[in-house]
């Protein structure tokens, strides 16, 4: 039985370091693994910006940047890549599922939610056939939050720094 899981949580509460450790464990178990990460890019200790990077091959681009870029996409003060973010998602939709054993979404952001073909991407996952986990964040505002927390096969998972351990053993009890 494949799994379609959604952590949720405040900002700060470990959604990420949760997904870094649930891909240590399942790349020691030989789980092939799909997906990307959104980490920080830092400069002189400020965070400047976003990255996608791609779990199995480690390429990273830019997802976003402080200051005024050409790009019809702002959240804040950052400019949001959506062409070079939706080259990422091309890769990952022109995979064999088959041969996945686990979709890793780190994260269902306010600035992925720019893309139209992110969005249709996070459906057909949570209603395709391989495993998946996901993190969203718990205050986003978005019409599309609905249809994923309203998907009748996800189980949400809401995280705080005092549940981190909890809930990462609820996950590996489901996804073995």
């Amino acid at each position: 039985m494949v799994s379609k899981i959604l952590i949720t949580g405040p900002p700060r509460s470990g959604k990420s370091t949760l997904i870094s450790k649930l891909i240590e464990f399942y790349s020691k178990k030989n789980f092939k693994i799909k997906g990307f990460l959104t980490p920080e890019v830092r400069e002189k200790k400020r965070r400047i910006g976003f990255d996608i990077e791609e779990i199995s091959s480690h390429i990273r681009i830019p997802l976003a940047r402080i200051g005024d870029y050409k790009t019809k996409y702002k959240l804040g003060k950052y400019s949001v890549f959506i062409d070079e973010f939706e080259k990422v998602i091309s890769n990952l939709e022109n995979f064999n599922y088959g041969q996945v054993d686990l979709i890793i979404i780190d994260e269902i952001g306010k600035m992925e939610l720019f893309s139209k073909r992110f969005q249709n991407f996070i459906i057909n996952i949570f209603q395709g056939e391989s495993n998946v986990i996901a993190t969203i964040g718990k205050n986003i505002k978005h019409q599309y939050n609905k249809a994923i927390f309203n998907l009748s096969n996800v189980i949400k998972h809401d995280l705080s720094f005092q549940n981190q351990q909890e809930v990462y053993q609820q996950i590996i009890d489901l996804i073995k």
